[in-house]
């Protein structure tokens, strides 16, 4: 992308059109998703965004955009939410996934989706930026390193609002070609989904990890 490149505004009040038919149409979640996307790249501002690419990743945009218009199916489980409570480490507000219904152990949560795109070494070193006064802790929670494979990805998609619990109340896994969720525990309306980085994550044992067990137990960061 041409960082030179002036892209037209888009018109708020016509996202949240585009929101509300989804919310309130009569087609079926997977077809109503599907309107949305298609009225999203309908869009003036959208159009002129894709105009230089190829379709093929005009087509992983579009699949990008489906899993977040998902959210908002109303028989949906899950919401992004704001939380505070690494604002003093990133500067800035975060996100979060909260539950909208009381959750089973054992749910697949199937509106949390995600999926890995690969870092270059440049864009890794850009994202692997760390806290000034942690110099092995990462700012963007986003950047997952991948054992298998033995390099970093980004994660993408809402699943990448799930935040890290040292308790976590469920557990990562692929259904098809996708990434996300299952309940390890009974999850109550309001209780926020996380998940476990890995034992290091935040530095050596996660000595300094910011989750709200570690706050309870009077360790991490």
């Amino acid at each position: 992308m041409d960082p030179s490149r002036r892209l037209p505004k888009t018109n708020a009040e016509d996202l949240m059109q585009i929101v509300r038919r989804l919310v309130a149409s009569k087609l079926g979640a997977q077809n109503a998703v599907r309107q949305a996307v298609d009225d999203l790249l309908a869009l003036p501002s959208v159009r002129y965004y894709l105009k230089p690419y190829t379709q093929k990743q005009i087509n992983a945009f579009a699949t990008h955009a489906s899993r977040y218009f998902e959210l908002y199916n109303p028989a949906g489980c899950i919401e992004i939410a704001h939380t505070s409570r690494y604002s003093h480490r990133t500067g800035k507000s975060e996100l979060c996934i909260l539950a909208t219904r009381s959750l089973a152990p054992g749910v697949v949560i199937i509106e949390l989706k995600g999926s890995m795109a690969h870092l270059s070494k440049e864009e890794d070193k850009e994202l692997k930026r760390t806290d000034l006064r942690n110099i092995d802790i990462r700012r963007d929670f986003s950047v997952i390193h991948s054992r298998q494979m033995k390099k970093n990805h980004l994660f993408l998609g809402p699943a990448r609002f799930v935040n890290h619990d040292c308790d976590n109340n469920c557990e990562l896994f692929r259904e098809g070609k996708y990434i996300t969720f299952r309940t390890l525990r009974a999850i109550s309306v309001g209780e926020e989904i996380t998940a476990h980085y890995g034992d290091g994550y935040f530095g050596g044992r996660n000595r300094h990890c910011l989750c709200e067990t570690c706050e309870k137990n009077g360790r991490g960061g």
